[in-house]
């Protein structure tokens, strides 16, 4: 246990990086936000049925937008469950709103990632309430919180990249490989 709790996280990689960003005070708020984009990217690489996101998205281009919904609701089984399922369950109650427009996909799988995002962070500050104090546990979810806040352009850029919208931001962190690339003071 001395290399942190991150590592008995029974999460995926990408979430073990952030929470061992968001555990380390010398990973500036920046560089942890960074690490948020790559790790919902991955839980949608596992999780997301193929072609469901096509399914989903196809419907936004029909004429018939009023049955919107319904034609929704068709794609439960499609969704699977996980991440899937959230998107599924924004853009229906997106469409219940009357929010069916060209962007109300883009709006649905990116309030979806976001919630993710919000998710993955309380459940790392659980596994750190097991499994060290409850201020450092406090710590690493507020640092978390405050990383997904700040990678919202990113996240969206990710809902573009899942969507096949065109989009010039990259989800993954800057490579650091100069020595005036280290740590910040």
């Amino acid at each position: 246990m001395s290399d942190g709790p991150h590592r008995s996280l029974p999460m995926r990689r990408g979430w073990k990086k952030v929470a061992e960003c968001g555990a380390n005070h010398a990973f500036a708020p920046e560089e942890v936000s960074q690490r948020i984009a790559p790790a919902l990217e991955e839980d949608c690489r596992h999780e997301l049925a193929p072609g469901f996101i096509e399914s989903m998205h196809g419907l936004y281009g029909s004429l018939f937008r009023n049955q919107i919904e319904s034609e929704l609701e068709g794609l439960r089984d499609q969704a699977g469950s996980g991440i899937g399922r959230v998107i599924l369950d924004r853009a229906i109650q997106l469409a219940a709103e009357g929010e069916t427009g060209p962007d109300a996909p883009l709006k649905a799988v990116t309030d979806a990632l976001m919630d993710r995002g919000q998710r993955c962070s309380r459940q790392v500050e659980e596994h750190y309430l097991r499994e060290s104090s409850g201020r450092k546990a406090r710590d690493v979810r507020s640092r978390i919180d405050e990383g997904v806040s700040q990678a919202a352009p990113a996240v969206e850029a990710l809902a573009r990249k899942i969507l096949k919208i065109e989009s010039g931001w990259s989800t993954r962190p800057q490579k650091q490989d100069g020595l005036d690339d280290g740590v910040r003071f």
